[in-house]
């Protein structure tokens, strides 16, 4: 059985030739369809034998990857992208897997490495990196989803969908089995500059939309639509409307509960978000993100005991999720475990430093137990992160709380260098000098 790999790409020559090495030794044939590149990445592909096909874009991915099957020659096909790489161990696994007779294709784990230690990946909630790959060393997470990357060369199978393209459908309608396998491919796309990130998650947004004019009756057209719409724009209505459209065709899509859940729980309907939750409760890959959205839901409703047993059950899940387990520290101050759940909030911040969130629950936790010096230092650091007149103006606050003054003029004159023209803080200025001159009055 030989086995050769298909590619689309399009200015990816800082990340071809990683790829290409990757598969080397396995495949006996590359065929790399070119969609219009400027920095060479043809040539790349050409010192490693490959066939290169120069390919028209038409806004349709699907269309591009099926191009470069038809000049495929092998018994078996392995798809990968620019960013991606075969693991090295799973090169190992493939000949045996190719021998199955009826098999029409492998679902392969891709593991997306993430720049952030917190946060999901559709419906996947992130897991701290345990990966020793050289290119993942900056990365703290990731999380891992499932797609047919290896498949037989067949004139069946095909992909579909203009956009998140996939050939499932096709090996499914063809009668062949689809099977799952631990051939992994580690995909570093999302560890891309933050604008790279920002410009390809708008230009899908174009292409979600036409998906699903063209297919109006596919349930993931619209979850896929609906969850794009919601991560570009953070808004609730078309993200709703996309969700409850994908219920219409697919009662059964769990997604599709997790995600109305999500945007229930946005608009404030946490017991219609608890409801929609309770549907995704018994499905192992969303549980993680679900009994996060359900703690987030029940806590709202100050249901904080049963909140804090959902949170337990997603840190565990998750591995220790630094939000999460922010989140479960907050609801045991509240719940009375002070000292417990503050212990749990400060490892949550060591892990995390960066993420606002974190800090500012712990601020307010340090608040609630009237530890307001130690709430001072969260509100200045969380201020530094935030960076806005708003949260200098908070971190004062604070301190003046605090009774102390010094720490007050100190961040008052670190914001002011900041925000010179802010008016809340020229206000501050007045407010302190006031204090100032009221204590040396009393003085006398």
């Amino acid at each position: 059985m030989t086995l050769g790999l298909s590619m689309i790409v399009k200015n990816e020559a800082h990340t071809l030739r990683m790829c290409l090495k990757s598969v080397q030794e396995i495949v006996s044939q590359i065929v790399v369809a070119d969609t219009g590149s400027s920095d060479g990445s043809a040539d790349i592909a050409r010192e490693f034998g490959a066939t290169v096909i120069t390919v028209p874009w038409e806004s349709d991915f699907a269309k591009a990857r099926n191009t470069a099957l038809a000049a495929v020659e092998t018994d078996w096909v392995l798809v990968l992208d620019a960013d991606e790489e075969l693991d090295r161990g799973s090169a190992k696994k493939i000949p045996a897997l190719m021998k199955h007779q009826g098999v029409g294709g492998y679902l392969t784990p891709i593991r997306n490495y993430v720049p952030s230690a917190t946060g999901r990946g559709w419906d996947r909630a992130v897991q701290p990196n345990d990966s020793g790959h050289p290119r993942t060393q900056d990365a703290p997470a990731y999380f891992v989803h499932e797609n047919c990357r290896l498949f037989r060369r067949s004139s069946e199978i095909r992909f579909l969908g203009r956009v998140h393209e996939l050939v499932e459908h096709s090996i499914k309608a063809a009668g062949l089995k689809l099977l799952p396998s631990d051939v992994l491919i580690h995909h570093f796309g999302q560890l891309a500059q933050q604008e790279t990130r920002k410009n390809k998650a708008v230009a899908y947004l174009d292409l979600l939309r036409l998906k699903v004019q063209e297919l109006p009756n596919e349930p993931m057209a619209w979850l896929q639509l609906g969850l794009q719409e919601y991560e570009c724009f953070h808004q609730a209505k078309e993200p709703l409307r996309c969700f409850e459209r994908a219920l219409e065709l697919q009662p059964k899509a769990l997604q599709g509960w997790l995600f109305k859940g999500m945007i229930h729980l946005d608009l404030g309907n946490y017991e219609q978000a608890l409801a929609d939750l309770e549907r995704v409760r018994p499905d192992a890959a969303s549980q993680p993100f679900c009994e996060h959205l359900r703690g987030d839901a029940l806590h709202n409703l100050g249901r904080l005991q049963e909140s804090r047993e959902a949170y337990l059950r997603s840190a565990k899940l998750t591995h220790g999720d630094p939000v999460v387990n922010s989140k479960l520290g907050y609801t045991e101050v509240r719940l009375g475990l002070a000292k417990q759940g503050i212990r749990r909030l400060k490892r949550a911040m060591e892990s995390a430093p960066d993420v606002g969130e974190i800090r500012e629950r712990l601020m307010k936790a340090y608040i609630a137990t009237d530890q307001l010096l130690a709430a001072g230092e969260q509100a200045e650091q969380l201020a530094r992160i935030e960076s806005t007149s708003k949260s200098y103006l908070r971190a004062i606050s604070v301190w003046m709380h605090a009774k102390s003054r010094d720490r007050a003029l100190q961040t008052l004159i670190q914001a002011l260098r900041l925000f010179p023209e802010a008016a809340e803080l020229q206000a501050a200025v007045s407010e302190l000098t006031g204090h100032a001159a009221s204590a040396t009055s009393s003085s006398h």
